[in-house]
């Protein structure tokens, strides 16, 4: 309802005793809705907070779901596997006795033909040398007859000389001693050739007995590499009992990776299922939270309406105070900027920068080392000013909090918990009811909210806030933070 509507509808006269019950029924109104708004307050904290958490579990829950199913897609990767090298395995152990088999029917059947071909040389050998010795033997008989006929030869020529000698009585003589040297002739040449013969004989045997050595040596080495190659097919054999020892492993890891992957694959449907519920539950939640939130804004409207009606409640002598404060620190930036202390663009810097080593972060700007010149004795009065007052403080309009109070302003310890209750200063504080505060142009506005202290600490209070403005432009607001009640 316009401001001007509301002063019109408060200028009707009313008779006095109505115009008391009025009053009392609207300040009754104003602590019941004020005590309404800080419950609703309450429970749209406890909401958030559950609903924060519920987005949590979430995405937790979201999280849980996408690693079972990666652990499950996984398990199922390496049972493909597991069941794939058992198969692999298999065919190749089929293989390795195949073979083995098959090298070792040849390998047999080589030794066989090795052992025959050396047993076949040495008997050659004998043969040969056999041979040898009697080609000796037919050799010096021959030499012998060579001898003889040489011999025979001589006694047919002086049989000859003696048979001229005779004359007629020795021509019968000279007949038997032309046949003797025929005889002779013909012995002598028989033996000649023969002997010709028996040495190329004798040459031929010497090859072969030495051909017939070199492949006994070949086949004897043979023999012995067949034994070797006997070793390593041996050895095949315990690969092949190796990969069976393989295979019944890999058969005792895949029976509980299948058993795992049923598993996750049953875990995986009840996660999914929770996953589900806890996002359903998350959003009802956060739907909830909405429209408490706009209960909260609704009460914080009716609070103010209450406030702006003229009738006098236990907030209206702070609200009148803010709105005096803040018009005093505007006056106050007013005369900074026209004294040159500093700029209108200084007293606006939103280029808040980090202060390194800060947790909760701490920022600065042109402004700060400003307001924390300006603001310590205006801010420091209003906590003697009403016993409720816990914190007084100006924040620019995107929640950046320069300069607190001196209790808040303690330099930061090592413990971000501490911190956050105890140095409060420099930091910037966007959520809902800072920014509502900042931005808010109207006379004054007053929000309820849980003051979050740090660690989980929450602490219910009213926050008052009225604007600031710099010749007419917009900086900021004062916040006043009270308690429910003394």
């Amino acid at each position: 309802m316009p401001d001007d509507d509301i002063a019109h509808r408060h200028q009707v006269p009313l008779p006095d005793p109505d115009q008391a019950r009025l009053a009392r029924a609207m300040n009754v109104i104003g602590s019941q809705i004020g005590e309404l708004s800080v419950n609703i307050a309450d429970a749209n904290g406890m909401i958030g907070d559950v609903s924060s958490s519920m987005s949590r579990q979430a995405d937790e829950f979201h999280a849980l779901t996408r690693d079972i199913s990666a652990i499950a897609q996984s398990n199922r990767t390496v049972a493909e596997a597991s069941q794939g090298a058992v198969a692999a395995a298999r065919e190749t152990q089929s293989g390795l006795d195949t073979t083995t088999r098959s090298v070792n029917g040849i390998l047999v059947n080589a030794v066989s033909d090795i052992k025959s071909m050396a047993s076949s040389a040495t008997e050659i050998t004998a043969v040969l040398d056999t041979v040898a010795v009697q080609i000796k033997e037919i050799h010096s008989f021959l030499e012998a007859i060579q001898g003889i006929a040489t011999q025979t030869q001589l006694l047919a020529v002086n049989a000859g000389i003696m048979a001229a000698h005779a004359g007629e009585a020795g021509r019968g003589f000279a007949v038997v001693a032309d046949a003797v040297k025929q005889l002779a002739d013909k012995t002598g040449t028989v033996s000649r050739d023969m002997v010709a013969r028996l040495q190329t004989l004798r040459g031929t045997v010497d090859r072969l007995q030495k051909q017939n050595a070199d492949n006994e040596a070949v086949a004897t080495l043979a023999f012995r590499r067949s034994t070797e190659i006997e070793e390593e097919l041996r050895k095949f054999a315990g690969f092949s009992d190796s990969v069976a020892g393989m295979i019944s492993e890999i058969e005792r890891i895949g029976t509980p990776v299948q058993e795992t992957s049923r598993a996750c694959a049953t875990v995986l449907a009840k996660v999914s299922d929770l996953d589900t519920q806890v996002h359903d539950s998350a959003h009802m939640l956060t739907t909830a939270s909405e429209k408490i939130g706009r209960l909260v804004s609704f009460s914080e409207n009716v609070i103010g309406e209450v406030a702006e009606s003229g009738v006098e409640t236990e907030d209206t002598p702070l609200i009148r105070e803010c709105i005096a404060r803040a018009g005093e620190i505007g006056s106050l930036f007013e005369e900074a900027v026209r004294a040159g202390a500093l700029t209108m663009n200084d007293l606006f810097d939103e280029s808040y920068q980090p202060l390194p080593g800060t947790d909760p972060v701490q920022h600065m700007t042109r402004f700060t080392l400003h307001t924390d010149r300006l603001l310590p004795p205006i801010q420091e009065a209003m906590l003697g000013f009403d016993p409720r007052v816990t914190f007084c403080a100006a924040v620019d309009r995107n929640g950046y909090l320069p300069t607190h109070n001196r209790i808040f302003s303690k330099p930061q310890s090592a413990d971000p918990v501490w911190n956050a209750g105890n140095c409060r200063n420099r930091r910037i504080f966007n959520d809902r009811t800072g920014l509502a505060a900042g931005r808010n142009t109207k006379p004054f506005l007053l929000q309820t909210y849980r003051r979050d202290m740090g660690g989980g600490n929450y602490v219910l209070m009213k926050d008052l806030s009225a604007p600031i403005l710099v010749a007419g432009r917009h900086w900021g607001g004062l916040r006043i933070g009270f308690k429910i009640s003394v």
